[in-house]
């Protein structure tokens, strides 16, 4: 079975590209591969088809169903993330294409990132940037995290690596999830969690069920000085809450965003590109179970299988 990845080689290591070209393999070298191009996807020959949406001309919006069912030989779809809602995996599996993600990647990488953005806000680093890099000794006095309670939601691999962090940090842990977790930290129904934390991580996986969850009622109910941390897709009303703390409701906001920049909002707002997942240990971790995840699927025993 062939194998079809869009993305460069750099993306491995020599031992991986060596285990994989002992089939049949293609690199696409591209930075911005247009999958239309391609012609070896649209043959009725067999292959999987390994995906990094970094390299992607459409990037997320790449493989809609109508171009997938173009690709009559496809029998997986590997994808270098560990998001895969980008993909319809239910009418895959109705086409009998089996998806991977890459799940665990970026575990560490990304919560570490969550702390070093909550530092941000409580540092006030976007209002002192806004300043023109002065200090504001009367109204950019900077909070510490220590004796602070954080509200974790989702408590999976990333947002369990959170509430870690930031229990050694010395603030109390909370945390909302669909399902209650065997830890020692206080499960609480989301609506009181927001209420009571002085920082809320937003971690929480998102399919479709979940959007909107949070709702402008909850926002408003938050401490005045309370921050929101996001590094998942939204599950609130964004643009509230972006009203609440340029109207000094709420005490800051960050996320991420390649079309967004701070300066673009009032208050202690900061944007930070795509980059949470991005660290050296994350690429190894990536390039190593893509390959044995393309493997399984050659063997028969898929392995990381989302659908």
């Amino acid at each position: 079975m062939k194998i079809i990845l869009a993305c460069p080689k750099k993306c491995f290591n020599e031992e991986e590209i060596s285990t994989l070209q002992q089939f049949a393999t293609e690199f696409i070298e591209s930075k911005s591969i247009n999958l239309d191009e391609v012609e070896s996807l649209y043959s009725s020959d067999e292959f999987i088809l390994v995906v990094d949406p970094t390299y992607l001309k459409e990037s997320w919006d790449a493989l809609p169903v109508e171009r997938i069912e173009k690709m009559k030989g496809l029998k997986a779809l590997c994808l270098t993330t560990s998001s895969f809602s980008w993909v319809d995996g239910k009418k895959l599996a109705e086409m009998g294409v089996i998806l991977t993600n890459t799940p665990g990647k970026s575990t560490n990488a990304v919560a570490e990132f969550n702390i070093y953005m909550m530092m941000t806000l409580l540092r006030k680093i976007p209002l002192i940037a806004k300043n023109n890099w002065e200090m504001d000794y009367d109204n950019f006095i900077n909070d510490e995290a220590k004796g602070k309670t954080a509200g974790v939601i989702g408590l999976g691999q990333i947002g369990s690596r959170v509430a870690e962090l930031c229990a050694g940090l010395g603030l109390k842990v909370c945390y909302w999830d669909r399902k209650t977790k065997e830890v020692n930290y206080e499960r609480m129904e989301l609506a009181d969690l927001l209420k009571k934390a002085d920082v809320i991580f937003n971690t929480l996986a998102t399919p479709p069920e979940v959007k909107g969850i949070i709702t402008d009622e909850m926002i408003k109910s938050m401490k005045s000085t309370a921050l929101i941390i996001s590094t998942s897709d939204p599950i609130y009303n964004q643009e509230f809450i972006l009203q609440q703390v340029a109207e000094n409701k709420l005490g800051g906001f960050a996320f991420e965003s390649d079309s967004k920049k701070f300066t673009d909002y009032k208050g202690n707002v900061m944007v930070f590109p795509e980059q949470a997942y991005l660290t050296n240990e994350t690429l190894a971790n990536t390039s190593r179970i893509t390959t044995e995840t393309i493997l399984s699927v050659i063997k028969g025993t898929p392995i990381n299988k989302v659908n």
